[in-house]
């Protein structure tokens, strides 16, 4: 009891010394009566703290503090672990959408229209080669320009990470186009197969 009212003594002198500080250098008429007010907040303050603990009064603060403690090390790692790998699928996600683009271009450049692509990419943060495309499977055909005017679009269909791609039978694989395509995606030629439908 005799340390509390000790430091609460020590605590006013060290305040009467700042204000007395604070009175010297602001102007006395026009700072002086928010002077006052802040010193009689941070005197009641100063004043109430000792007795709160001495009786043991709950603080307002506790619960906050208790809830701080409630989270662990583990469920931060965890929570942490789960916005990596929702990080690394976005940007998966992302990546896949490019490819596709490109492949999409390099064809039309050539004058194919992609009809189906299915393409399979490592989804291993921890691998080498993450993102990179493992498989790609194209069907595509020959642009047919109308005589006159517009002419029906036909639907393009393109699907990622499906099981198993029936190659048609009409069509036929293009040696020239996978390595147009490969050299365009920096990869593999082994890695792409595209197939060309035969013309109606």
């Amino acid at each position: 009891m005799l340390a509390m009212l000790s430091d609460v003594v020590r605590n006013i002198v060290v305040l009467i010394i700042l204000v007395t500080i604070l009175e010297l250098m602001l102007p006395k008429n026009r700072f002086r009566p928010f002077l006052n007010m802040v010193v009689g907040l941070v005197l009641m303050l100063m004043l109430l703290a000792p007795i709160r603990s001495a009786i043991q009064m709950p603080g307002a603060l506790d619960p906050v503090w208790e809830m701080r403690l409630a989270i662990t090390e583990e469920e931060v790692e965890a929570r942490q672990a789960m916005l990596e790998q929702l990080n690394w699928d976005l940007a998966l996600d992302q990546y896949q959408d490019m490819v596709q683009g490109k492949i999409l271009a390099v064809l039309e450049d050539e004058g194919y229209v992609v009809l189906e692509l299915d393409m399979e990419v490592e989804e291993d943060a921890g691998h080498v080669e993450f993102g990179y495309p493992q498989k790609l499977e194209i069907l595509a055909q020959e642009k047919k320009v109308p005589d006159e005017g517009f002419g029906r679009v036909e639907e393009i269909k393109i699907e990622l990470g499906r099981d198993t791609w029936e190659v048609p039978r009409d069509s036929q694989r293009s040696q020239w186009l996978e390595r147009i395509v490969a050299t365009a995606l920096e990869i593999e030629l082994e890695k792409v197969s595209v197939y060309v439908l035969n013309a109606d």
